[in-house]
């Protein structure tokens, strides 16, 4: 019994030495924060992945969005309005009205009523922002006692996966968060109430619900923030997982009382223009660009955390102890290891002469999708449990194990060395390290065209000279045996005895006595000549399609290709396509047809090419290409962010300055050329009959882009883009730009914003417009208000801080004429 148990440890020695090194390795990194990251990223995913839970019915949030925004004409919203909105909703009778806007200063008109508001409502709790640059809440509330706050935790990242429950003021008082206070309030009416657990280590309960405050190195965390009295959220989704009513809607009444009575109220902003909006798990995933949720849909799932745990039971985000946590991953090590072992001990699959690597990687990807489905499921029961130490704990095992396994197998080998050596079909040999022959198996010697191994090593006294076609291969072999130990794959031409020249591919190591001195070069050798004569084929068929790709690159640029999922021309098809979300430029020269009337078509083609030239690398160096030139005008597109797009129409108008100050020097006149700008889903494909196609794109985006191209003329500008393409930049700040306009252009049924960028204006231009840029948009609102007596001495403020904005001197004309009549 002894015996077969010691066996059976010197057969899993390996596994029992490898799962507990590497768990140390793993839990050492991840003690000083290496893996936080990605733990985060791995969190956020499976929220992303949780089934949607139903709408909690005890919510309802009353959005303040762009249109009642525009509705009301400002921001914030004045209290004259806010006062009515609080009015109707608490005829309604809810239970809690949960108002989720900075309040500190009155905004009239309406002031005085919005007071009354406020001392009638018990049950309207305003906020404050307690932490870092405080705001105060609004007085007569604070006044009453009812005011919560909102400040939230984010982590290094940027979003926000744990919530503030409570804080101590400065008089050592308890101040409850805006989401905290609201469900109290419901659960209050209930019946249900919070109870101390263990006062010591701050454990309650509320009905269901058991409260654990969060700690510094909770799940992923390393040494977090853990101020105040914080838990992990539970979110229950996004905004459209919540009931939503806008405060349009209920200032007309057209909100059933019934949907409002006996509900919490939550009231905020979901206005993108306000700038509350917060990073959190939903916000991105890996075809996405991050987006921000709301701080009032934040309040609403902490809310509803509380509510659902206390009445339904809805589990919070629990964690391990630190203790079982390292288990966990010790465990994950012994299962790869232990995973890999079986896998590389397995006879049947031995027999079955599959790869190791294969057999490896199956292996892992096995047990790591075990390890993800069981730490989700568990994440979905409200278990957060390590992912990212134990996949690496277990993939580390995993690919530890083979070494070690290689090393015991290679002691095997070895007893099997010489019967493969008789009967193998490779040429095996042992050499000199000066050229002579030591030992060569019969498959060598007929490699060779010997008609035995004695015949060959008999004949062959100096392998440089009498077997290497180039001599010079010979030294470099053994100058890499002598460096490396070992070689692989090293390809040279050898003499065989009838004098005909074979390709040959040779694997050696060098092999050493116990003193450490050389004794010989080992290996075997492989006849490659139909490998060569086939590769060379291959190469020339290669070089030949490649200059043919690069000819016709200049007529289909191979982004297009790209994009298609084709390698070459001669894999495009007639019908071809694929949908993307693109960004489309055009650019056209102002006052082609004068210009070009006073050259001849010579000179009109020179011009033509001398201009597109300058424009073309503008365009390739922010990652778009050119899908077609139509006569002066220039039609691109950009598969990856908007931003590049933009960059590449400003980099496109600096070099249109410099081309301009040759033309000057030559005697030409300047340049001066519109772009405009629009992003959106495109059909890119080929179009055309059997005998000629082309490439193209087809949407209506393209039609856009081509309207506000035509649109600089009317405003006098370089540059516009819409407003799609203004929401999909990832960086804005990094541009000069400005609302300019809401139009419909010809084309459209819905108005379309439009953007100036004036990036690439005159340094004296671009300081006036930045100067006058809040002046402007403000004066642009007036005048779409209708306000054109207003509009217009604004206007005439802008051109008195820059009198060279062209833009702020057609408005100002317009505003003129409107406000005559």
């Amino acid at each position: 019994m002894w015996s077969k148990l010691k066996k059976s440890l010197r057969q899993w020695q390996g596994v029992f030495l490898i799962a507990p090194s590497v768990t140390a390795i793993v839990l050492a990194l991840n003690t000083i924060g290496l893996f936080q990251l990605l733990e985060w990223a791995a969190l956020d995913q499976y929220f992303r992945l949780r089934p949607r839970e139903p709408i909690d019915p005890r919510l309802l949030l009353v959005t303040i969005d762009e249109a009642d925004i525009h509705q009301v004409g400002r921001w914030p919203i004045p209290d004259k309005t806010l006062a009515e909105l609080i009015t109707k909703l608490r005829a309604a009778q809810p239970r809690a009205i949960g108002l989720n806007l900075y309040r500190d200063l009155p905004v009239e008109p309406g002031y005085q009523q919005w007071v009354e508001v406020m001392k009638s409502t018990p049950n309207l709790i305003g906020i404050e922002k307690r932490v870092g640059n405080q705001v105060a809440p609004p007085p007569i509330l604070k006044d009453l006692g009812q005011v919560s706050f909102v400040d939230l935790m984010a982590d290094a990242d940027g979003k926000t996966r744990r919530s503030l429950i409570s804080i101590k003021t400065e008089q050592e008082e308890v101040q409850l968060n805006l989401g905290v206070r609201l469900a109290l309030m419901y659960l209050e009416e209930e019946g249900i109430n919070l109870e101390v657990v263990d006062a010591d280590k701050q454990h309650y309960r509320l009905g269901k619900a058991k409260f654990f405050p969060f700690n510094r190195n909770d799940g992923g965390y390393i040494r977090a923030d853990a101020g105040g009295y914080q838990i992990l959220l539970n979110f229950r989704g996004e905004q459209q997982h919540f009931n939503t009513v806008s405060m349009r809607d209920v200032l007309a009444n057209r909100v059933p009382p019934e949907k409002i009575r006996d509900r919490i109220l939550l009231i905020g902003s979901v206005a993108e223009s306000t700038n509350h909006l917060i990073y959190t798990p939903y916000d991105s995933s890996l075809f996405t660009n991050p987006s921000r949720t709301p701080g009032v849909v934040i309040q609403a799932n902490l809310t509803s955390q509380i509510l659902s745990g206390a009445i339904d039971g809805r589990p919070f985000i629990k964690v391990l102890p630190t203790p079982l946590e390292w288990l966990e991953v010790l465990c994950c090590s012994f299962l790869g290891a232990a995973g890999s072992w079986l896998l590389l001990e397995n006879k049947r699959l031995r027999d079955k002469n599959l790869p190791s690597l294969l057999l490896l990687g199956s292996g892992i990807f096995l047990a790591s999708s075990l390890s993800l489905t069981g730490t989700y499921l568990v994440f979905i029961s409200g278990w957060w449990l390590p992912i990212v130490p134990s996949l690496l704990a277990l993939s580390i095992s995993t690919i530890a194990i083979p070494d070690y396994h290689h090393r015991k197998s290679q002691r095997e080998a070895e007893h099997k060395y010489r019967s493969i050596f008789e009967n193998a079909l490779e040429g095996i040999f042992q050499t000199t390290p000066d050229g002579r022959y030591l030992q060569v198996n019969p498959a060598l010697a007929k490699i060779y065209g010997y008609d035995s191994p004695n015949a060959l090593i008999a004949n062959i006294t100096n392998i440089e000279q009498q077997l290497y076609f180039d001599p010079n291969r010979r030294r470099e072999f053994v100058q890499i045996m002598e460096q490396e130990g070992q070689v692989a794959g090293f390809e040279a031409q050898i003499y065989r005895q009838d004098g005909s020249i074979i390709w040959i591919s040779e694997h050696a190591r060098s092999v050493y006595n116990d003193q450490g001195q050389l004794l010989y070069y080992q290996g075997f050798i492989e006849d490659i000549t139909e490998r060569q004569q086939a590769e060379a084929e291959r190469e020339n068929f290669t070089n030949e399609l490649f200059e043919l790709n690069q000819a016709f690159s200049r007529f289909v640029p191979s982004q297009f290709l790209h994009l298609l999922n084709k390698n070459n021309i001669a894999d495009v098809q007639l019908g071809d396509q694929v949908q993307q979300k693109m960004s489309v430029l055009f650019a056209d020269i102002r006052n082609f047809t004068s210009l070009s009337e006073s050259m001849t078509p010579e000179e009109n083609f020179r011009f033509i090419n001398s201009y597109l030239s300058h424009m073309e690398p503008a365009i390739i160096a922010n990652q778009g290409f050119i899908d077609k030139y139509i006569g002066d005008a220039i039609m691109a597109l950009f598969s990856g962010e908007a931003d590049d797009a933009v960059k590449g129409a400003v980099s496109m108008l600096k070099r249109l300055r410099s081309y301009n100050s040759y033309r000057q020097r030559v005697g030409y006149l300047p340049l001066q050329i519109g772009i405009g700008i629009n992003t959106g889903l495109m059909m890119l494909g080929t179009v055309g009959g059997q005998t000629h196609m082309d490439s193209t794109v087809i949407s209506d985006a393209v039609n856009l882009a081509s309207r506000l191209e035509g649109l600089t003329k009317d405003y006098e500008v370089s540059l516009l883009i819409s407003h799609h393409t203004f929401s999909g930049l990832v960086q804005p700040g990094k541009f000069a730009l400005r609302f300019i306009d809401k139009l419909k252009v010809k084309g459209k049924s819905k108005a379309v914003s439009v953007f100036e960028v004036f990036e690439a204006d005159p340094p004296e231009i671009k300081a006036g417009k930045l100067k006058t840029k809040a002046l402007f948009e403000e004066a642009v609102l007036n005048f779409h208000l209708k306000r054109f007596r207003t509009a217009t001495a604004l206007f005439q403020g802008c051109l008195e801080l820059a009198p060279q904005d062209k833009t702020a001197q057609v408005y100002l004309q317009r505003s003129q004429g409107f406000s005559q009549k």
